[in-house]
Formats: C-alpha cells, structure tokens, sequence
C-alpha cells in the first residue's frame, strides 16, 4: 500500500470544484480512513475497511468521527505548535466553525468521505499483492531487477506513487497563502506526544508484540502518534501545561 498519509494527494484536485460540491475534510479523512483499521489493531491487518461494504459502515462512520476530534481537539493545538512555514499557512483554519459548517453541509460531508474512502480503495487496487487490478493485470506482477533486487511492477508503483503523493501535497502546502504570525511552539505540547507515542509503543511491546515485526511496530508508533494528538490537548488544557 501507498503511504498512509500520502494519500490525500489523490483528492486535492478536488479541491478545485465549487465549495457546495464538496468538503476537503471529508476527502481527505476519508483518504486516511481504510488504513485506520492498521492503527485501530496496532498490526497490519485489514478486514473491513478495504472493502466496498466497509466504505459505508466502516470508513464512513470513522472518517466523520476522526473530523470531529480533529477540529475540535486536535486542530488548533496542532496548528499553533507547528513550524513557522506551516503555521503561517495553516493559522486561517483555526477559526473555522466546523460545528456550523457540519450541520449545513452534512451530506456534502459524507458524500466526501466517501469519495475519499473510494479513492484509497482504487489507489490501493494496483499496490496491493491481492489489488483487483494487480489481479487482472499480469504486468503489475512482472518481476524486474532494480538495482540488483527483484521487485515487482506492482511495488514500484506502490513506493513511487507514495513520493509522488508526498511532492505533491507539499506543493499544496506550499501554494496556500501566508500570514504572519505570532506565537511561539510550546516544546511541552512535542514532548508530551513523543512520550505518549513511546509509551503506547511500550505497551504494546510488552503485551507482545515482537520488536522484529518493524512493520506492525511502525504501525503502533503511527497509532500512538494519532492518540497522542489528541490526547495532549486534553492534557495540557486541564493541567495548564
């Protein structure tokens, strides 16, 4: 599979369609969406959120979950510990009513979602060992040699199209508008997120999970690092941190 989170790359050209026509939170959670069932189990393993009936019981309902505690928790905590060249560009979201802006355009919302969700789902369709088109397509099979290692079709595509992603949403960031601002980073806010990050990947190390399974480690520390987001604004608003 691509990069989790380079697949938002795939619906920002969307953005570019009249604003009644679509919710850029809703495209862009729901391109994060399906691989959230790796971070809900801590491991590499997909039952549900990869699958056409999952795209309305199971990524719908956590991508409309995830926005909810992304502008409402994690968002304006996150923006204003951000570097100064993401801060400045991201600042003029820390107003938006999302509450408002929901109850006006919840279908608007949903139907994103799941544009989104659909998105990941064919991206993933020519990366995935078991991808429909990998399937039908014998080419993406094909082995090549590069750089001395064998590889296939499909995995090429698979780790350049996650570059590719990442350039391309960078180049988004870097288009919006700047403002100056003020403010400086609270060093605390970091600090209490790469401690909850380690200590979830310390739990779940000693709850078994063995420390050669890099893949599923990753997993657990992305996991930690989403948990994290959230919960060191809870903290450090009611500890005064």
């Amino acid at each position: 599979m691509p990069f989790t989170f380079s697949h938002p790359a795939i619906v920002l050209p969307l953005s570019y369609l009249p604003k009644r026509w679509i919710s850029l939170t809703g495209l862009v959670m729901g391109s994060l969406t399906p691989d959230f069932e790796y971070f809900i189990r801590m491991r590499i393993k997909s039952e549900y959120s990869h699958t056409l009936g999952g795209l309305f019981w199971f990524d719908l309902p956590l991508g409309l979950l995830l926005a909810f505690l992304f502008h409402l928790i994690a968002r304006n905590a996150l923006i204003g510990n951000s570097p100064i060249f993401l801060k400045g560009r991201f600042s003029v979201f820390k107003d938006f009513d999302w509450i408002g802006y929901f109850k006006e355009n919840w279908i608007i919302v949903c139907f994103s979602v799941l544009i989104g969700a659909f998105s990941h789902l064919f991206w993933d369709s020519f990366t995935h060992d078991t991808g429909y088109f990998v399937r039908r397509m014998p080419l993406l099979l094909t082995m090549i040699n590069f750089l001395g290692l064998s590889i296939s079709v499909h995995k090429i595509i698979q780790h350049s199209s996650t570059v590719v992603g990442a350039i391309v949403i960078l180049f988004s960031i870097l288009k919006l508008p700047k403002q100056e601002v003020l403010g400086k980073i609270n060093f605390n806010y970091w600090l209490l997120i790469l401690c909850i990050s380690l200590l979830i990947v310390l739990l779940r190390i000693l709850c078994g999970l063995p420390f050669q399974q890099y893949g599923n480690v990753l997993v657990t520390g992305m996991s930690g690092l989403m948990i994290s987001l959230i919960l060191t604004p809870i903290l450090m608003k009611n500890k005064s941190i």
